[in-house]
């Protein structure tokens, strides 16, 4: 090692955390945007570049590792900070300089890992990690709250696009996706509001997506609002609202009129929520910062649509999957969120009685978060609620449905990537019929997350908060902290289906030492 090599000089923080985040990525299965999403680090970017990087050469950097015996030589190494470190030094910066002991390791070793990297096979590269989002298209989501239909189209037209002839079937739509061009869209066949342009297409310095008056919404994730159709002066109950995506999809099928209570426990997510909710003109929207599972029909009133789109695996989500895996989600965490995907659909179910539809939807391709959880739902409920047949929303314009193999059979519908070029996505409708009691319910006995707490009205009385105090603080604090540049980063990476651009080079801002959030949720 070198001659001026300082045993105190400390890692980076960025690769600590980038390795960190590979680590559960493989070893858990864990989601990178989530992961990334619940860092306090000031360079999100950096992560998020560097992960990936790692993650898309996991077969290269396990060969090369192996054949150079890097950690027989060297036990104490561990080996996720290694990964990433061969991977900044080989794709990223294509650099290294600290004096930190793991860097000088690698540095060390440096030729070496060169020259077994020439020898791995390109067939070996070629079935690293990859990100499925090659053939999907960029869909675009017209903000009916700012802007109309016709008028965006118009917008578009002056910018260049060309708008392609509607398709006769479903069928047809998905080859005519197929065929975009740099400057050729096509308007969605089942959602009026919802365009798809060619791969790639850039929004980001788009005056309509900074305005608000275009969202970046992958068609599966506007399924559910586009199912649940509430019409004007409805009461909606979305339950697990944030980014806020389909809370402003909803405020739009209502046009503002009527009141949408939109629930996010977790504060950093609650966060995003208010913000997305305000860029986007949503003025019918409630914000509620609670757990939803401690809500009741009194703190909601009147409530007659509800959407559920629990924390789930994000199994269908454009994610990255391991070379050493199947992508399965780790068993434990699986059953974990199948039950509280039981227990919130059944306190949506059962515990508003003005209630007239329920959409049941998860980012997840999954039998265990989608069909195990209907179907326990089924037969629990009787014939208060019925699965409506998503076939006959859709005029069986529609390819992939729910297995026969479960109870509900094929009413609920699939959103696969391979086939309806949108990320994998679930959804089951319910419709009460009011001829039926509902049954007794008994309350989640947890204990409610804003006791003690008060309900405030902002200035133009359209955003409500229930605020645990313990929570406002830590939701102040946070506000106080984030930057306008980096609620737009979160909002790209969390909310866009796209990967960003990424630049390894941004310098960090300097940042207070962060409070850790307790609160965990992951909800989707």
């Amino acid at each position: 090692m070198s001659e001026g090599f300082k045993h105190s000089v400390k890692v980076p923080r960025l690769y600590k955390a980038a390795s960190t985040i590979v680590k559960r990525v493989i070893e858990d299965g864990e989601s990178l945007k989530q992961l990334i999403y619940n860092q306090n680090h000031p360079n999100i970017k950096a992560i998020y570049a560097l992960a990936t990087t790692t993650l898309q050469h996991a077969t290269e950097l396990n060969e090369i590792v192996r054949k150079t015996n890097l950690f027989f030589k060297e036990p104490r190494f561990d080996p996720w900070l290694a990964r990433v470190l061969i991977s900044e030094l080989f794709w990223g910066k294509q650099s290294l300089k600290a004096n930190a002991i793991p860097i000088q390791i690698i540095l060390k070793y440096e030729n070496e890992l060169r020259e077994e990297l020439k020898k791995v096979d390109e067939t070996t590269k070629n079935s690293s990690i990859i990100i499925n989002k090659a053939a999907k298209p960029r869909y675009v989501r017209i903000n009916t709250l700012k802007i109309t239909v016709d008028e965006a189209i118009n917008n578009f037209y002056n910018e260049g696009y060309t708008l392609l002839p509607q398709s006769k079937n479903y069928k047809e739509f998905l080859a005519k996706l197929q065929e975009l061009t740099e400057f050729t869209y096509i308007q969605d066949f089942h959602i009026s509001e919802l365009f798809a342009f060619a791969p790639g297409t850039q929004f980001h310095n788009y005056d309509g997506y900074i305005s608000g008056a275009i969202v970046l919404q992958d068609k599966a994730s506007c399924l559910p609002a586009h199912f649940l159709n509430p019409p004007p002066n409805s009461v909606v109950l979305d339950m697990c609202a944030a980014p806020g995506m389909k809370t402003t999809h909803l405020a739009a099928k209502i046009q503002n009129n009527g009141i949408i209570y939109s629930v996010e426990m977790n504060a950093r997510r609650y966060s995003v929520l208010c913000n997305q909710i305000k860029s986007t003109k949503a003025t019918c929207v409630k914000t509620i910062n609670a757990d939803a599972m401690t809500l009741s029909c009194n703190e909601c009133p009147d409530v007659e649509y509800i959407l559920v789109d629990p924390s789930c695996s994000g199994s269908g989500m454009e994610r990255l999957e391991c070379d050493n895996t199947d992508g399965k989600c780790a068993p434990l965490r699986l059953k974990s969120l199948q039950s509280f995907q039981v227990m919130l659909l059944r306190h949506a179910l059962l515990n508003f009685p003005k209630v007239k539809r329920v959409v049941y939807s998860t980012c997840s391709i999954y039998p265990e978060e989608n069909e195990m959880v209907v179907d326990e739902i089924l037969s629990d409920i009787g014939d208060v609620y019925k699965l409506i047949p998503i076939k006959s929303l859709l005029n069986n314009e529609w390819i992939n449905f729910s297995s026969n193999e479960f109870k509900c059979r094929d009413n609920c519908l699939y959103a696969k990537s391979n086939v309806d070029m949108t990320n994998g996505f679930f959804v089951a409708v319910f419709e009460r019929d009011f001829e039926v009691s509902l049954p007794e319910y008994t309350r989640h006995s947890r204990k409610k997350a804003h006791d003690n707490s008060e309900m405030k009205i902002n200035e133009n009385n359209c955003v409500e908060e229930i605020k645990n105090s313990n929570v406002e603080d830590n939701f102040k604090s946070e506000k106080k902290r984030k930057k306008k540049k980096r609620e737009k980063l979160m909002e790209n990476l969390i909310n866009d289906e796209k990967e960003p651009d990424v630049d390894l080079d941004e310098p960090a801002k300097k940042k207070k030492k962060k409070k850790k959030n307790d609160e965990t949720a992951d909800h989707n």
